[in-house]
């Protein structure tokens, strides 16, 4: 069974539990400044803090925007669902609230959270996905992809690359 400790995995992810976090050490917790842009080449930047809760089985990340100044916020809680067999993502913002899920965990040092797909022809689309990519040690990127069908083909829509403080 995976163990997630301060310092990262301790084991392999047994099959019935996927990891928080990558295998190979790697750890969110921390300050970090992230610089990228958006889909129409508008700046973005952005500030994270990573770290590691209850008894190191879950994730939190929260994002404040930087440039613009006034624009996100969000808290992120990453872990595992025991019930569904896969990692989930609860995203809470200032904008509303949405869920992701994973079925297969981190591939190659790359977690993609995906949502729901809607029905809702009112929605600006139809499902969201985050990549979460690690970059090294001290280095991570975060990328939104849209999509407004539901024959899921993916839009760039942001993209964060960020480093350790």
């Amino acid at each position: 069974m995976c163990v997630l400790t301060s310092y990262g995995i301790a084991q392999s992810p047994a099959p019935e539990k996927l990891a928080v976090l990558p295998a190979g050490g790697f750890k969110f917790e921390g300050e970090w400044t992230c610089e990228g842009g958006f889909r129409g080449g508008k700046v973005h930047k952005a500030a994270f803090t990573g770290t590691s809760i209850l008894n190191g089985t879950w994730l939190e990340l929260t994002e404040r925007d930087v440039e613009p100044a006034t624009g996100y916020q969000a808290k992120y809680l990453i872990g595992y669902d025991s019930q569904q067999k896969q990692l989930v993502e609860f995203d809470a913002n200032n904008f509303g609230a949405a869920t992701y899920t994973s079925a297969d965990g981190w591939q190659n040092g790359v977690l993609t959270m995906t949502s729901a797909v809607s029905q809702d022809a009112k929605q600006p689309y139809a499902a969201n996905r985050f990549l979460y990519s690690i970059a090294g040690a001290n280095g991570f990127t975060v990328d939104w992809q849209i999509s407004r069908t539901a024959t899921l083909d993916w839009i760039p829509a942001d993209h964060l690359a960020c480093k350790r403080k």
